[in-house]
C-alpha cells in the first residue's frame, strides 16, 4: 500500500455515528495543511457508478475543467487521507479540501482540539496560503515559520544535528524519517543520480 501509515499525532478511532474508523488529532491549529491526497488517477469515463465518491477528488485544469480523479478507493494507490469522513454539512467540516498545482490537500479551516474528528468540506472561498512551510519530520505544512517552529518544539523535539538517514535516489536530498522521504518522493521531479547509493526508498 502506498503510505497507509497514519502520522503519530493522528489516530483512527471507531466511531459510533459513522462506519468504519474516521481520524482524530492531537491538537491542530488552523492553517495547518496535510497531503497530498494519494489515490489513482482516473478520467471520468473510467469510473463506475458502484464506487464510492466520497473517496474522490477532481483535479481540475487552468480553465475548470477536470484533468482526472483521484480515486482512493484501492488502499493500494491511498493514503491516510481516506479515512477522513466528509463532514455532514459546510457548517461541521474543521478542514476544508483545497488543490494546489495537481494536488489535493486537506487545510485545517479552525482550529482543532484533541480527540475531535477531522472532517472534510470545501473552502468557502478560493483563498490559499501563500506562504507554505513543511514539516519534514510529518506531512504537516503551516502558514509561518513561528507555527512551524512551535510544530516541531511541541510535537518532534528532534535536535537539529540529528543525522539524516534517508536518501532520495532521484536529487540526493536527506531526511530524518522514512514519512518525510515518501513525502518527497511523490513531488520529486529530478532524473536519477547515477552516482546514488544503491538504497532504496
Amino acid at each position: 500500500m502506498l503510505g497507509m501509515y497514519v502520522p503519530d499525532r493522528f489516530s483512527l478511532k471507531a466511531l459510533e455515528s459513522r462506519t468504519g474508523s474516521g481520524c482524530s488529532p492531537r491538537r491542530v491549529r488552523k492553517g495547518e495543511k496535510f497531503g497530498p491526497f494519494a489515490g489513482e488517477k482516473k478520467l471520468p469515463g473510467e469510473l463506475d457508478e458502484s464506487l464510492d465518491t466520497r473517496l474522490m477528488w477532481e483535479v481540475r485544469g487552468s480553465k475548470g475543467d477536470v484533468l482526472y480523479i483521484l480515486d482512493a478507493s484501492n488502499p493500494r494507490y491511498a493514503n491516510w487521507l481516506r479515512f477522513v469522513h466528509q463532514a455532514p454539512s459546510q457548517e461541521q467540516k474543521n478542514l476544508a479540501a483545497i488543490q494546489d498545482g495537481e494536488n489535493i490537500f486537506y487545510l485545517a479551516v479552525d482550529d482543532i482540539d484533541t480527540d475531535t474528528e477531522l472532517l472534510i468540506g470545501y473552502l468557502d472561498n478560493a483563498r490559499h496560503l501563500k506562504e507554505d512551510y513543511p514539516c519534514l519530520l510529518c506531512e504537516s505544512s503551516f502558514p509561518s515559520e513561528e507555527i512551524l517552529a512551535n510544530h516541531l518544539q511541541t510535537l518532534h523535539q528532534r535536535p537539529s544535528s540529528e543525522e539524516k538517514d534517508f536518501k532520495c535516489r532521484n536529487c540526493g536530498k536527506k531526511f530524518p524519517v522514512r514519512q518525510a522521504l515518501q513525502r518527497h518522493v511523490l513531488h520529486c521531479s529530478e532524473s536519477p543520480d547515477p552516482s546514488s547509493d544503491s538504497k532504496s526508498h
